[in-house]
């Protein structure tokens, strides 16, 4: 084996001492690539951006994940859903429209206020559905039935105003802020 190394390493010996590869000499070895001065300033700027860019996202990260202390004083009272859908409804009642006789406007904020208070109460999105999708949805949050036929009953009225030419009586379009007054009192989260 020892032999036939030694007749291989002069095999290649020889390619190498001849020096000639197509015709030509051995060439010496390119000296390393020098970087013009011109580039030196491109180059420096560009590792000072970097570090820019670098920075900047680590302060947005720090301050977007600092956790901040609120004192009580600074804590902001958010209304329970009862106390928002009762705001509306006096505001309805105590506005205009019905004095007015705009039937349609009157029926259509009543409806809102009691989708607005079921969305927000039960974490329904009782504004983008329709009465019968939102009865469904009611049906899957397992609220109470009677509940339930409270708010296709009101639901029902308003939208037969809204959608239709009838025109209830001042004393039946009243009764309606009753009976969501009603629906919000039966199923308003305790406050203890």
């Amino acid at each position: 084996m020892a032999h036939h190394f030694a007749g291989n390493m002069s095999v290649l010996t020889q390619v190498f001492m001849q020096g000639a590869v197509n015709g030509q000499g051995l060439r010496d070895i390119k000296p390393p690539l020098e970087v013009s001065e011109s580039l030196l300033p491109h180059i420096i700027g560009a590792v000072v951006i970097l570090g820019l860019i670098a920075a900047s996202v680590w302060f947005y990260l720090q301050k977007r994940y600092q956790t901040l202390a609120v004192s009580e004083d600074e804590m902001i009272d958010v209304p329970l859903p009862h106390e928002v859908a009762y705001e509306r409804l006096e505001a309805i009642e105590t506005s205009d429209l019905l004095a007015r006789g705009d039937m349609e406007m009157y029926h259509t904020q009543v409806a809102h206020a009691l989708r607005e208070y079921i969305g927000a109460r039960y974490r329904i999105p009782a504004l983008e559905l329709t009465t019968t999708a939102l009865l469904q949805a009611m049906l899957r949050a397992e609220i109470g039935d009677e509940s339930i036929d409270r708010v296709q009953q009101v639901l029902a009225n308003c939208d037969m105003v809204k959608f239709t030419t009838y025109q209830p009586r001042v004393s039946e379009a009243s009764a309606r802020i009753d009976d969501a007054r009603r629906i919000v009192d039966a199923t308003k989260v305790p406050v203890s």
